[in-house]
């Protein structure tokens, strides 16, 4: 049984990070167009400003209809998952980019400019590895998100049809359902070493990418959870000042 929890808190974790690791190839992608294009950015600004507030439980009529309903089967279930789970940790990545890349120097962006770069070209040399730090900063809390929303995205129940995916969340779904209590607190503890041990990576490779990545140009790299409303006006505040 011990040997099912750690395989369950791995796929769970396993999840988490891959799910935040597309959201920061998204994001690197999205946020260059959102500044390079004005339209692109108010849209870009508007819809995270909105959907950043809603909770992931808002998403069920969603995920049941796309996912659930016309997918079916355990891709439908598995997805659904990832669905909720990204909706969960994309957020903050994406405006901790976005801000990084109204921040590049104007030097920098001139570099690549005068080099003709093309679109992967800039992206590789200038706009990713400057947004490496805030994505290394944003890295905690968004992780953090995903393993907290996980519990509610790898099992869930409509009426009384249950759906769930492997993971931790639906194994102690089920020792919850028989009454095994101790296995429950063996999960927990479990998963409690796994996330220790996930703190701990993301800590060191927070310090090897600022330090690897880090400019004497770049504003102050601040941890903070998940992005909010009030942000909006120093958000505006940001477009206006940075020409497209």
């Amino acid at each position: 049984m011990i040997s099912l929890i750690i395989l369950a808190s791995l796929a769970t974790t396993a999840r988490v990070l891959g799910l935040t690791a597309l959201s920061v190839v998204i994001g690197w992608l999205l946020c260059y167009i959102a500044v390079r294009n004005r339209i692109a950015e108010n849209v870009f600004v508007s819809l995270v400003e909105v959907l950043e507030s809603v909770p992931v439980i808002s998403f069920f009529p969603i995920v049941l209809l796309i996912f659930v309903e016309r997918i079916g089967g355990p891709l439908g279930v598995e997805l659904a998952a990832d669905f909720l789970v990204f909706t969960a940790v994309v957020w903050n990545i994406w405006m901790g980019i976005y801000q990084a890349y109204k921040t590049i120097p104007k030097e920098m962006l001139e570099v690549v400019e005068n080099y003709r770069y093309g679109v992967l070209g800039k992206l590789v040399k200038a706009y990713i590895p400057f947004s490496m730090p805030r994505v290394a900063a944003n890295l905690f809390p968004s992780v953090a998100d995903g393993f907290f929303y996980i519990t509610v995205s790898e099992v869930f129940s409509i009426g009384t049809v249950s759906y769930g995916t492997f993971g931790i969340g639906t194994l102690v779904d089920t020792f919850v359902s028989r009454g095994q209590t101790s296995m429950v607190e063996l999960s927990i503890l479990v998963m409690a070493v796994i996330v220790a041990g996930v703190t701990l990576g993301l800590r060191e490779l927070s310090k090897y990418v600022v330090a690897k990545y880090a400019l004497d140009t770049d504003v102050p790299i601040a941890r903070r959870g998940r992005f909010r409303l009030r942000y909006s006006a120093r958000l505006s505040a940001l477009m206006e000042s940075t020409p497209s």
